[in-house]
């Protein structure tokens, strides 16, 4: 079975959260140095954490709904540019089994992908610097010509690997995730340890709480014992 199993990059592979709360301060300092007084206050990381998986805009519009658009501007720049960096120092958190987890339904013969709605540098700088790249398929990116959200992302990739929604599993831990699942009518799988909230998910799928958990249950909702 060539299935196919897209996965959300943040709170379920990846986290940022040690450091995010520090790279949105650092962002927004740059841009009151070149705009003084643009923001007025630094968002909490649980703040900013609770926006955590939709387009990086619309995190940005949450977050400061009253600040001038092209200080907003200013900032979606300079949040990639500083969070990168971070993430090229090797902060941040790889999830526990994930390279072993990956190899496993690799071996089983499912394609893997990553369904972000982070930036394509983004997403290319963790699954590098942690040196996980080489499992997933070819990239598609919020940005991309067409692509302006996950369900884009999910029916960009259905459509490159030949697959329908009931051979497509969508593994994520929000409600971003939830609905990109329900747009193209995939599979889902929800993962309790991330970002979100257990409500966001407990309605969509099945859930696990370790990553190393994905492979039987994915087995069971594909029926595929060669994938546990």
């Amino acid at each position: 079975m060539r299935a196919l199993i897209a996965f959300d990059l943040d709170g379920v592979i990846y986290s940022s959260e040690p450091f995010l709360g520090e790279a949105y301060r650092e962002a927004i300092a740059r841009v009151n140095a070149q705009r003084p007084g643009s923001f007025p206050r630094v968002p909490s990381t649980r703040e900013i954490l609770d926006h955590v998986g939709w387009p990086v805009p619309v995190i940005l519009n949450r977050l400061f709904p009253q600040i001038d658009p092209e200080a907003v501007r200013l900032l979606y720049s300079a949040t990639l540019t500083v969070i990168c960096a971070h993430v090229a120092q090797g902060e941040g958190i790889l999830f526990g089994g994930v390279a072993a987890t990956l190899t496993r339904l690799r071996h089983a013969g499912l394609r893997l992908a990553i369904a972000s709605n982070g930036r394509r540098q983004y997403v290319e700088t963790v699954l590098t610097t942690h040196r996980i790249a080489q499992y997933f398929e070819e990239l598609v990116s919020v940005g991309d010509a067409g692509i302006e959200g996950k369900g884009d992302v999910l029916r960009a990739l259905l459509l490159r690997n030949g697959v329908g929604p009931s051979e497509t599993i969508m593994v994520g831990d929000r409600d971003s995730d939830v609905e990109a699942a329900a747009a193209v009518g995939c599979h889902f799988i929800g993962c309790d340890y991330g970002h979100g909230y257990r409500d966001e998910i407990a309605h969509a799928g099945p859930i696990v709480s370790r990553f190393e958990q994905l492979p039987g249950v994915i087995a069971r909702v594909l029926v595929c014992p060669a994938c546990a």
